[in-house]
Formats: C-alpha cells, structure tokens, sequence
C-alpha cells in the first residue's frame, strides 16, 4: 500500500490519527524494508560465497520479520492506551534495521543487493525514529 493511500486512509478514518504523514511514511518504510530484505536474503542465497553471508541472510529475514510486525501495527489507527508499547515496537523495529544495516554494509562494495539493502534498512530507520519523535510530541 503506498503512502499516498495510507494516508488518505488515516484522513477518513473516524478518529483521525494524529500525525497521519509521519504513521504512513514509516508504514511505507516499513514496508519497503521488508520487501528489500527478503530480496537482498534471496540474493546472497545466490552468491558463490554463500557461507560468508549466513549472518546477512539471517539479519534479513530477522529484519523482515520485525518490519513487517511493525508495518501492520502502524497500520491499525486506533493506537489509545497502547503508546508504551507501540513505541518499544518501533524501538525494536529501529534496533533490527540498524543492525541489519551494518551488516549489509559490510558485503556492499562486493555485492550491490546489500548496499540496496542498506539504504532501505537506514530509512526505516530514519522513519521509525521520526515516527517516535512525533509521537512524543503533544499533538
């Protein structure tokens, strides 16, 4: 689901979320990551050096995984009493992408999927952490 269609979701949902832009970018994000995980863990799946890239496959899929949750959490608007632990989820989601992030990095000059990936998973990052951020604003 893309971004634009997230939002308008948030904008005729009867509560109106507060910071619908800053919840439809880290879905989007989140999303994205997933998508970009699960096709870089294929990837290295496929180089002759496989053994050298179990600890990336692993972080990908791990990463996917926690994505994915948080992606789906993000996108059930009514969120009231659950702010503690929708933002451990983020903590969390935040945690898994920087990580996996570093790793891929590590393989990105040899192998371009995981420079891709790292890109995708550092935006996550930047997502769920702007996602925090307004969350602990007063709306």
């Amino acid at each position: 689901m893309s971004a634009v269609a997230v939002r308008t979701m948030f904008r005729s949902h009867p509560e109106r979320p507060s910071n619908a832009d800053a919840i439809s970018h880290c879905i989007e994000a989140c999303f994205a990551c997933v998508e970009t995980c699960t096709a870089c863990a294929d990837a290295c799946l496929a180089e002759k050096g496989v053994a050298s890239l179990i600890v990336c496959i692993r972080l990908n899929h791990d990463c996917a995984a926690v994505c994915a949750a948080t992606g789906s959490i993000l996108s059930r608007a009514n969120k009231v009493g659950h702010r503690q632990l929708l933002e451990a989820q983020l903590t969390t989601c935040i945690a898994f992408a920087r990580t996996c992030a570093a790793e891929c990095q590590r393989h990105a000059d040899m192998h371009k999927h995981c420079e891709i990936c790292a890109k995708a998973c550092q935006h996550c990052v930047e997502s769920c952490t702007e996602m925090l951020t307004s969350m602990r604003m007063p709306a």
